[in-house]
């Protein structure tokens, strides 16, 4: 009323709403909220391990490893829905909503994986119902949210935050993990305690596999930190900080185990050495070039040496070459392949056979066992697929997979031809940085699953190499 009183349209009162709408979803709040995601992550659990392990209670129970995490990603999940429904009206209410692609996959993301919830053989259940092993709807609205977050966060300063707070979380993980291969724990592990017994590192997510896939990620980070640095700090001191973490980290990495964790950082070795044979064709400078390039043998170095130390002095090297050597000559094919990995994929492709346009269910595995010929309660069953696009495809269908990998496809051809095409150095070293990451998670993801305080790190990494660069048109021909 106010409003109509001194002559302003029902169009300049809208207007009035932009500010303060754009504000509260603008790349910096994105920025901020998925910094706290994953400082907090780390930070919760190692409260609550510490609580736990004084016998606390907290709402007249006592706290046992993780029992804080799927409630943490689930509220996130929700912050971060609530700040896109934000910046959705907020483009709408400007006059001049654009389309970008990152908004569609966003979409499809969510719509398969409703339909695949809706469609469940075993609906309202997910993972048995385990709690800390489960990805529930809020697990993947997370998830997503991630993604879409990623997508707006274009600010290079932003971005090196986003990078520094991946080196935080490794300097907390790597210490954590460190001590744990002298059996020094804060509180106990939920999964895996036979490997604990063997002093691997399982860091703050509870399992040695689960802490692979994130140490091998984080070493990527930091490693690459290290490598760019002559182009992202000023101060030319701070680089060995990155290059002693990272390799902290990486030997951390080789104490979990965890085998998948080689394949990622396999991923990202080849990356760098195929990107740089690259680069030397492209128009970036060539003494930057020949600096990064020198950062880089150097790290390589570091490993190599690392490598060597651990295998003199530990058995965590020797003695998963063995048991590869082993699954080769004995298990290949057989459903005792990879700790059992053979049976688990041979279980997801029957599944997919019979359930390929929606899945047997969100994050619902365990029931493609169950309908397997000759199965008897208390027999085997599984829930993670051990192999991520798998998985997806077992229970989500076919077409979210296709979808997925669709995504993926985008983010990866978009970042190399910005890489390449890049002026500014500064952004053009953050992509690459966030390319290895990339590289490293989706070779390991063949052999790893998606774990709900685990797979985020992931998901804001790709929405990052999902640009908003260029709208979606739909102009008419003729």
């Amino acid at each position: 009323m106010f409003l109509h009183k001194r002559g302003l349209k029902m169009t300049d009162e809208a207007k009035l709403k932009v500010p303060f709408l754009a504000k509260a979803s603008s790349d910096k709040v994105y920025c901020y909220i998925v910094m706290a995601l994953m400082l907090f992550l780390p930070v919760a659990e190692i409260i609550t391990e510490v609580l736990g392990k004084n016998k606390v209670k907290i709402g007249g129970k006592f706290l046992y490893p993780s029992y804080y995490q799927p409630y943490i990603v689930g509220v996130f999940g929700g912050i971060l829905a609530l700040v896109i429904i934000l910046n959705v009206i907020s483009r709408i209410v400007n006059g001049k909503f654009k389309l970008y692609v990152a908004d569609i996959f966003f979409v499809t993301f969510m719509t398969f994986m409703l339909l695949s919830m809706a469609c469940s053989m075993n609906p309202g259940v997910f993972a048995d119902g385990q709690k800390h092993y489960c990805e529930r709807p809020e697990i993947f609205l997370c998830y997503y949210g991630l993604y879409f977050a990623g997508s707006m966060i274009e600010d290079t300063k932003l971005r090196k935050k986003i990078l520094i707070t991946y080196f935080f979380v490794a300097l907390m993980q790597g210490v954590v993990a460190f001590l744990q291969t002298y059996q020094i724990e804060i509180y106990y592990c939920l999964f895996y305690n036979y490997r604990v017994s063997r002093r691997s590192a399982y860091g703050l997510v509870q399992n040695t596999n689960f802490y692979g896939t994130l140490s091998c990620l984080l070493t990527t980070a930091v490693s690459g930190l290290f490598v760019f640095s002559s182009k992202l700090f000023k101060n030319r001191y701070i680089k060995w900080i990155f290059f002693a973490v990272a390799l902290f980290v990486f030997y951390t990495m080789l104490a979990s185990n965890a085998r998948l964790a080689w394949l990622g950082f396999a991923g990202m070795i080849c990356t760098y050495i195929v990107s740089l044979i690259v680069m030397h064709k492209s128009n970036m400078d060539k003494e930057s070039l020949k600096k990064i390039t020198f950062d880089f043998l150097i790290m390589l170095a570091g490993f190599i040496f690392v490598i060597v130390i651990t295998t003199l002095f530990t058995t965590y090297i020797t003695g998963r070459v063995k048991e590869s050597k082993k699954d080769v000559v004995q298990s290949v094919g057989s459903d005792d392949f990879g700790h059992g990995r053979g049976k688990i994929w041979k279980t997801e492709i029957e599944c997919i056979k019979h359930h390929w346009v929606t899945g047997i269910g969100l994050d619902n595995l365990a029931e493609a066992f169950r309908e397997m010929p000759g199965w008897q309660k208390g027999d085997y069953v599984q829930q993670k697929g051990h192999n991520e696009y798998l998985h997806l495809a077992a229970t989500q269908g076919i077409f979210a997979l296709t979808n997925y990998l669709a995504a993926l496809i985008y983010a990866l051809v978009n970042t190399v031809k910005k890489i390449l095409k890049e002026e500014d150095d500064t952004k053009r070293c953050i992509r690459w940085i966030l390319l290895t990451m990339f590289a490293a998670y989706v070779c390991q993801a063949m052999l790893s699953s998606s774990i709900m305080n685990v797979a985020p790190y992931f998901w804001l990494v790709l929405g990052l190499l999902s640009p908003r660069t260029k709208p979606i048109t739909f102009k008419k021909k003729g």
